[in-house]
């Protein structure tokens, strides 16, 4: 897998694997540096007193750690696993999973079209990393839209389309959905041209925030909605938007919309 040149910066998160356990300390391997490793002294492994460090570390095992202090003319790395919270190592055990999982898609790619992996990276790999810091964010932009992100940073044609073509094969962008039920009803003498109207207008609506508006019909007046978005902030706006116009539109029509979302 890609791994930085140089040292990290203190205050870092890194993912570190346990290379060794002494009396007062744990040597870890930090993954994603080349050649690098960090010292974990025995007061920053947990909140409370370790007794014995094997209780709390495996050689073996992946670690997340803050980076404490850098020494770079004497090759020293301080490393923390107590101040790390549990969010913040759940997201970078996540950014490093997903890292993993597109330098994999560069060497399945490599392979594939029978370039060396470290030409590949030259090429590729350093442009995006070197732009973007990440891989994985910039692989996703690729499977939304295409060869064009990579034509952007001056990747050439044919190997643009190729490797957007496996990316797109390789990555799903994930769909935030939100469902229930929605009431409406008018007591129009036109109430189910309202209705009808109503539902075209949600659509468009929709359409135009680049989501998809679901309804299926239960029994009057209650349908069943789903509504599908690229992540949860476009579907909790839209939804807010479609609940707005509709209330206005069947209550200037003597009538009624209510969104109830399911659990």
């Amino acid at each position: 897998m890609y791994q930085k040149k140089g040292f990290p910066e203190k205050d870092d998160l890194v993912v570190c694997t346990v290379k060794n356990i002494l009396a007062s300390s744990v040597i870890a391997d930090l993954d994603e540096y080349e050649k690098k490793e960090g010292m974990i002294h025995v007061s920053e492994i947990a909140r409370k007193w370790v007794r014995n460090l094997r209780t709390y570390m495996k050689v073996g095992t992946k670690v997340v750690c803050k980076i404490m202090e850098v020494r770079p003319s004497e090759n020293f790395i301080s490393l923390s696993v107590r101040r790390v919270g549990a969010a913040q190592h759940r997201n970078k055990m996540s950014d490093w999973a997903n890292e993993k999982k597109a330098n994999d898609i560069l060497e399945v790619f490599a392979k594939q079209a029978g370039i060396n992996t470290k030409k590949l990276y030259d090429e590729i790999g350093n442009k995006i990393l070197d732009k973007f810091g990440l891989l994985y964010p910039f692989f996703m932009d690729i499977s939304r839209e295409g060869e064009k992100v990579l034509l952007d940073i001056g990747v050439e044609k044919n190997l643009a389309k190729q490797l957007a073509e496996l990316i797109q094969k390789r990555i799903v962008i994930p769909k935030a959905v939100i469902s229930g039920t929605l009431t409406m009803q008018s007591a129009a003498p036109n109430g189910l041209e309202v209705i009808e109207n109503a539902m075209a207008a949600a659509k468009q609506l929709s359409a135009k925030k680049q989501a998809d508006f679901e309804l299926k019909y239960l029994g009057a007046p209650k349908y069943r909605f789903k509504l599908i978005a690229e992540d949860f902030k476009i579907a909790e706006e839209t939804l807010k938007e479609i609940s707005v116009q509709l209330s206005k539109l069947l209550e200037a029509n003597e009538g009624s919309a209510e969104f109830k979302r399911d659990d």
